[in-house]
């Protein structure tokens, strides 16, 4: 189950107490989320992706001297290849996207808006340093130790460290897929490139080559939310939360 703190904006305590409801009948960790992009053309695209959840929270913790998991943001991650249609879109484009899930068993809607921002591999040739300063979307949880509660600007970032912790908490069947040739490419009848799993290639050197092209190929994917939509079919209701700049956020009741 999903966890929010007393610090969390409006928009993600609907958003865990909607998805934890909804994972009582489902009992997964995360439900999947369709990604909308703009292809290279011009033209809508659309597809599945993982998230992986909000940075801070789980594994996904900011440093690895946050052993206790003491701080919360609102900032959303999913992971993609490098190779993929998905991160050439983003990378073209302005970044901007949608994210939308349905979940079926509660009759609930939610969509979110944000700008993206690509965590690659350091050995990458794609790589640079995280472009979005997180930091005023960091802090302290509930049960943090007071020296924190000051303010959230002490809050140690390490972006490196929260993109291979997502990558080291796949499932080793996964791991192995980001080592494949690229995605969409068309598929060669060598099954050697397609390990099943990378602990159980035989040949060292070969294990060493697989390992390296997964973890280069492995990119987070950072959403600084800015609007989101939760409709309530079984409540009848819609909310929308837009954020100003000043990071406070907007709450307006819709019609369905």
């Amino acid at each position: 189950m999903l966890t929010h703190t007393s610090g969390d904006p409006a928009w993600k305590k609907a958003f865990v107490e909607r998805v934890n409801r909804e994972l009582e009948h489902t009992h997964d960790r995360f439900p999947a989320m369709s990604l909308a992009t703009v292809d290279i053309e011009g033209r809508p695209a659309v597809r599945t992706v993982s998230p992986r959840g909000f940075v801070g929270d789980g594994f996904l913790r900011i440093n690895k001297d946050d052993r206790h998991g003491q701080w919360a943001s609102d900032v959303f991650t999913f992971c993609t290849h490098a190779k993929s249609n998905k991160v050439r879109e983003l990378a073209a484009g302005t970044g901007d996207v949608q994210l939308v899930c349905w979940l079926q068993n509660t009759g609930v809607q939610i969509r979110c808006g944000g700008h993206a921002h690509l965590l690659f591999h350091p050995d990458n040739p794609q790589y640079s340093t995280l472009s979005l300063d997180i930091r005023h979307r960091v802090w302290p949880r509930d049960a943090a130790s007071s020296s924190l509660e000051s303010s959230s600007s002490g809050a140690e970032i390490d972006a490196e460290f929260i993109r291979e912790e997502a990558y080291l908490h796949h499932a080793p069947v996964i791991q192995a897929w980001y080592s494949w040739p690229p995605p969409g490419a068309v598929r060669v009848a060598d099954p050697s490139l397609y390990p099943a799993t990378i602990p159980n290639i035989a040949d060292p050197d070969e294990k060493t080559r697989f390992e390296a092209n997964a973890r280069r190929n492995y990119v987070l994917v950072f959403v600084d939310v800015n609007y989101v939509d939760i409709v309530d079919l079984a409540a009848q209701t819609r909310t929308i939360y837009t954020r100003r700049s000043d990071t406070s956020w907007s709450v307006t009741d819709a019609n369905p």
